[in-house]
């Protein structure tokens, strides 16, 4: 079924300088996305003592060499300041438009999931201030601790989906510098004198899915002529980045594609199209890491007017509508109610075989 609210912006007209005529146009969304997958995450809701609303902590040690990545949530601004030892994280974060720094992490975790047990991260600031975030484990890992984070100060559209989660303990602080910030008791959820907990939380399994504002224009390298399994788009994007969208399936005009991109290699997105005339119909496109993707995975599903956010294969976390006209669609959040009516506008525009969108 054709969703006309899709199909319209995604026509995309290749003049024959870049392409030949009987090139197609790649299969996209129009919708500046960015997903992020981390098998393990730390929190804290950072009190007064500093001017950040949220310490967030990202840890893959699943590769060969460990990934670490910080992100700092300015207040009031929601700016995301990110530090990392990865090059690929830190583009990533640049090519949005963010603040990000490459910096080398001393990370200590035994990985045991134990009421008590222990992490904590430290590093030099790029004003050369120490950093040190020391977490404890207030309670067991388990189903109850899934779910959405609450980022409402933040005014993007950003959702972080736990698949399971332990609350944060006593002890729990951020130090940058000779400040510290340790976390305050969580009050909504504490029941004392038989259990206290303290705003953090421990992920096992985290996603994002961050809307995000800015440009990005790619320009096709290659097309297919014909959709054809095997087949692939190449598009270099305007900022070094490169991404692949290779074809998976064709039943005739029902398409199933890959996409991979260099600046995330870790990442790929499986998206569902139909082809009509000069247009795609997409119907969803699912986030999932490259390891382990058949277990974790946030699926995109599109109606005519709507975006279902799903965890796994039926979890429903979060809703959006899409009102479109011509070229442009505006997303808004219609759930969850504290993300309720965060919008942002997509474009996309196509000319001499470059596509841009740009979101505000």
């Amino acid at each position: 079924m054709i969703r006309p609210a899709i199909a319209a912006l995604l026509t995309l007209s290749l003049t024959a300088a870049a392409q030949t005529a009987a090139s197609i146009p790649p299969p996209t969304t129009g919708i500046l996305t960015q997903y992020t997958y981390w098998p393990n995450q730390f929190v804290e809701f950072v009190g007064d003592e500093l001017p950040y609303s949220m310490l967030e902590v990202d840890v893959d040690q699943t590769g060969k060499q460990p990934i670490y990545n910080v992100v700092l949530t300015q207040r009031p601004s929601g700016k995301r300041i990110t530090y990392s030892n990865s090059d690929a994280l830190v583009m990533a974060a640049k090519f949005q438009g963010g603040e990000a720094y490459k910096v080398a992490m001393a990370f200590e975790w035994d990985g045991n999931f134990a009421v008590g047990n222990t992490a904590s991260i430290r590093f030099t600031m790029a004003d050369e201030k120490p950093f040190e975030f020391h977490f404890v484990q207030g309670s067991d890992v388990s189903e109850q601790g899934s779910g959405l984070t609450d980022l409402h100060e933040i005014p993007l559209p950003v959702l972080a989906y736990r698949e399971l989660g332990a609350v944060a303990g006593e002890g729990t602080a951020l130090q940058i510098g000779n400040v510290s910030a340790p976390a305050e008791v969580w009050k909504e959820i504490s029941k004392p004198p038989y259990f206290v907990g303290y705003r953090g939380a421990m992920t096992v399994a985290a996603h994002r899915i961050v809307l995000y504002p800015g440009t990005e224009s790619w320009k096709i390298a290659s097309a297919p002529t014909t959709l054809n399994t095997g087949s692939a788009w190449e598009l270099d994007g305007d900022r070094g980045a490169h991404r692949t969208i290779r074809i998976d399936k064709v039943d005739g005009a029902h398409v199933t594609v890959t996409t991979t991109d260099a600046r995330n290699p870790g990442i790929r997105v499986t998206t569902v199209a139909t082809r009509t005339a000069d247009a795609w119909a997409i119907e969803s496109a699912r986030y999932a890491p490259v390891k382990d993707g058949d277990k974790h995975s946030v699926t995109l599903q599109f109606t005519p007017a709507s975006i279902d956010f799903i965890a796994g294969r039926k979890t429903k976390f979060a809703t959006a509508s899409i009102a479109a006209t011509g070229a442009t669609q505006v997303v808004t959040m219609k759930s969850p109610d504290w993300a309720k009516g965060k919008s942002l506008t997509e474009e996309t525009v196509a000319k001499d075989g470059v596509f841009t969108v740009t979101a505000k």
